[in-house]
C-alpha cells in the first residue's frame, strides 16, 4: 500500500509541476534556474511561482493596475511601466490589447511574455469589489510528502545523541485563498526530512508554521499585512526579503523591484517578518511603517566568567533534527520595526527607508579581521535613501545608506 502511494503522489506532483512550467517564460525558468545553481540547493520562496500562476487564471487589468502590481508580474522594467501609466493618464484606459505596441519602449517579445498573465477590461467600483473579496476568490490546498530512498548516515543512533530523532519523510502543506491580487490568506505547514512529527517537542505537529493575511486598496491604504510578510525597500542594501534575481543576459532585470510590503507564504524559516505592517497613500506620498516579534534559532553560548548569554551567528536552516539543533531551535527573540517615506511625482521617485533590531541577547561575533565590522550587541539599525528617473529611454535609479555607525554603502 504505501509503494503505491507514494507513486500516485509523485505522479501528482510531476503533472501539477509539467502544467504550470509550461505556462512559465522560457526566460523565467532560466532565471530561477540561476538562482538554484548559484544557491546550490532548492529555493524555498516560490511566491513568484504562485504568483504568476494566479496571474495566468485571473490575469491582471491593465487599465487598473498599479505601478505595484505592474511590478509583481516581474517582466516589465521600470522604464516601461512609466511609459505604461504616462500613456493611460494621457489617453485614458485602454481599448484593446493590441494598444501596447503604440507604448515607448513595448516591444512585440515583452508583449508576448505578457500575454498570458494580463488583460483590459472595465474598472469595478469599491463597493461592488468589497462584496466579492471573500467569497469570489480561489481556494488552492497543496499537501506534499517527498523522501530520499537512501538513508542518512544522521539517523543511525550515536552514543551522543547526536543524530536524526524524527522520520525520513518531508511533509509540506498549504492552504491559499486569493481574491485577484486584493486579499490573500493563508496557512503553511513544514516539516523537514529527520524532524520530529506529533511526537516529543514537535507535539503541535509541524516544526514550522506560517499564517498572512493580506489586503490591498481600501480606500487610502494600498497594502495590510497582519501575520508573516515581508519587507523590501530601495534596491536591498538594508533590507529586502522577497526574491530578488541577479546579474543574467536580461541587462534590464538588475534593479530590484517590489512593494514595500508582501505575503509570505513560503517554507523559508528565516527570511521574513512576523507581525503587522500598512502602507498608507495620500497624493504624491506614500507611507509604509510595520512591527515584527519573532523567534530566532541562533547559536547561543553561555560566558563563563560571568554567566551571561551571547550567541555568535544566526541560523538560518530551518534544520531541528538532532537534539543538539532542537536546544537551538527558537533560543532567541528578535523585536524589528522600521518604516518608508516616499515620494512620486511623475517620472520621480525618492524614498527614505529605516528599520531597527532589538535582540535579547547580545550579538558577539570571533575577533576575527573579517568580523571587524560585523554586527554587535543588542541594538542594531539601518537607513537609507533612494531614488529612481525616467527621463526619454533613460533610467536612472540607485541607493545609499549608512548603518547605526555610520558605516557607509
Amino acid at each position: 500500500m504505501k509503494p503505491l502511494f507514494f507513486i500516485l503522489v509523485f505522479l501528482f506532483g510531476l503533472i501539477t509541476s509539467k502544467g504550470f512550467c509550461q505556462d512559465l517564460p522560457a526566460e523565467a525558468e532560466q532565471k530561477l534556474e540561476n538562482l538554484t545553481d548559484t544557491d546550490e540547493g532548492e529555493t524555498e520562496d516560490d511566491s513568484w511561482l504562485l504568483q504568476m500562476e494566479h496571474f495566468r487564471k485571473n490575469p491582471l487589468n491593465l487599465n487598473v493596475a498599479g505601478k505595484d502590481e505592474l511590478r509583481e508580474l516581474r517582466i516589465l522594467t521600470d522604464l516601461q511601466i512609466e511609459n505604461f501609466l504616462i500613456y493611460r493618464k494621457l489617453l485614458g484606459n485602454l481599448v484593446s490589447i493590441y494598444e501596447l505596441q503604440a507604448i515607448p519602449s513595448w516591444d512585440v517579445i515583452t508583449i508576448k511574455k505578457l500575454l498570458p498573465f494580463i488583460t483590459v477590461a472595465g474598472a469595478v467600483t469599491m463597493y461592488g469589489d468589497m462584496k466579492n473579496r471573500f467569497k469570489n476568490g480561489n481556494h488552492s490546498l497543496l499537501f506534499r510528502i517527498s523522501q530520499v530512498l537512501e538513508k542518512s548516515t544522521g539517523y543511525t543512533p550515536k552514543p551522543n545523541g547526536n543524530y536524526y530523532l524524527g522520520s525520513p519523510q518531508r511533509i509540506f502543506f498549504r492552504y491559499r485563498y486569493q481574491y485577484k491580487n486584493i486579499l490573500q490568506y493563508g496557512l503553511v505547514g513544514d516539516k523537514d526530512a529527520g524532524e520530529q512529527f506529533f511526537k516529543s517537542k514537535q507535539k503541535y505537529g509541524f516544526d514550522f508554521y506560517s499564517f498572512h493575511l493580506f489586503a490591498r486598496k481600501i480606500g487610502a491604504i494600498q497594502s495590510l499585512a497582519i501575520g508573516d510578510f515581508t519587507v523590501n525597500m530601495g534596491q536591498g542594501l538594508i533590507q529586502w526579503q522577497s526574491l530578488a534575481f541577479k546579474k543574467s543576459a536580461d541587462v534590464t532585470g538588475i534593479k530590484r523591484q517590489s512593494a514595500v510590503l508582501r505575503p509570505y507564504n513560503s517554507a523559508g524559516e528565516f527570511n521574513f517578518q512576523r507581525g503587522i505592517g500598512i502602507t498608507v497613500k495620500k497624493g504624491n506620498v506614500e507611507v509604509t511603517a510595520f512591527g515584527s516579534l519573532r523567534k530566532l534559532s541562533v547559536n547561543l553560548i553561555t560566558d563563563t566568567l560571568d554567566y551571561n548569554d551571547y550567541f555568535s551567528s544566526f541560523l538560518t536552516s530551518g534544520y531541528h533534527r538532532s537534539q543538539g539543533e532542537m536546544e537551538d531551535r527558537n533560543n532567541m527573540q528578535q523585536l524589528a520595526f522600521g518604516g518608508n517615506v516616499s515620494w512620486n511625482k511623475n517620472r520621480l521617485h525618492i524614498a527614505v527607508n529605516g528599520i531597527k533590531y532589538h535582540f535579547s541577547a547580545p550579538l558577539q561575533k570571533r575577533a576575527e579581521p573579517y568580523n571587524l565590522f560585523a554586527i554587535t550587541g543588542n541594538n542594531w539599525g539601518n537607513y537609507s535613501t533612494d531614488y529612481s528617473y525616467t527621463f526619454k529611454n533613460f533610467h536612472f535609479f540607485g541607493e545609499a545608506a549608512i548603518d547605526k555607525n555610520f558605516s557607509k554603502a
